[in-house]
């Protein structure tokens, strides 16, 4: 069994038909990437996958569960963005704990979990800062470590 699977995936767009039944087998460790001409779906493709768009057709699993119609908060999965999509009036920590603090998890967790993400990216002298203190690759560590911190499957 696949550990994520889309079973013929579509999206319309009113009478547009953008993405037309795709069917994709990842396996555990596997790497993908989608590539293709700007328009050609892959963004769409990867908003239906972590829950940003709703599915229109087909049946999306993680390790054999649907997550087809389930919410983003739900699915057990994490997406880092090209433009990053930090909070500007955050520090590099509460950027990295803010999912985990709606998620109710318990403080010394949240904290051991920064700290380990933070330590793994090189982020530890640079968790005080706003993200307009730092350079693009360093926000862009942020964005993979509050990705990280969520521990998702």
């Amino acid at each position: 069994m696949a550990y994520l699977q889309l079973k013929g995936i579509e999206k319309f767009f009113g009478e547009h038909r953008a993405i037309k039944g795709i069917d994709l087998d990842i396996q555990p460790g596997e790497f993908v990437v989608f590539v293709g001409p700007s328009g050609c779906g892959k963004s769409t493709l990867l908003r239906l996958i972590a829950g940003l768009e709703h599915i229109d057709g087909g049946m999306l699993s993680l390790e054999g569960r649907d997550i087809t119609h389930l919410p983003s908060s739900k699915r057990d999965l994490a997406m880092v963005f090209q433009s990053y999509a930090l909070y500007p009036h955050m520090s590099v920590y509460e950027n990295m704990c803010f999912a985990l603090k709606l998620a109710k998890v318990d403080p010394k967790i949240i904290e051991d979990k920064v700290q380990n993400a933070a330590r793994i990216l090189n982020l530890t002298p640079y968790l005080q800062r706003t993200p307009k203190e730092l350079s693009g690759g360093q926000r862009q560590r942020v964005a993979i470590g509050r990705a990280i911190v969520r521990a998702p499957k």
